[in-house]
């Protein structure tokens, strides 16, 4: 199986549970055999949301080819925008759950 860059979104900023969703996701798929880039390891606690942003779209379109969703429960408009730009660039986009499950049936 080809190794495929996935970036990790979900909510973060309204989300209290964030870490724990994030680092329960990068474990799961990178078991199934991705790469895996998550926001929290590419952004600093203490940089604004829109340094956070850039930075991430910046990895987004230059290092990955595919995102994993982790299905939100909290509104999030970096989640958002992140989708809108995947999708526009012709990125596939699907669920945490989803890449998973291909992950296993290629093994």
């Amino acid at each position: 199986m080809k190794s495929r860059v996935l970036y990790l979104s979900g909510a973060i900023t309204n989300n209290p549970n964030y870490e724990r969703d994030f680092d329960k996701a990068y474990k799961d798929l990178t078991d199934a055999g991705y790469t895996v880039i998550s926001p929290l390891a590419i952004c600093d606690d203490k940089w604004s949301w829109s340094t956070c942003m850039r930075r991430c779209i910046e990895v987004l379109v230059m290092q990955c080819d595919a995102v994993a969703i982790i299905p939100p429960e909290y509104a999030s408009a970096g989640m958002e925008l992140e989708m809108q730009i995947a999708e526009r660039l012709g990125m596939q986009v699907k669920t945490v759950k989803t890449w998973i499950k291909e992950g296993k049936n290629e093994r």
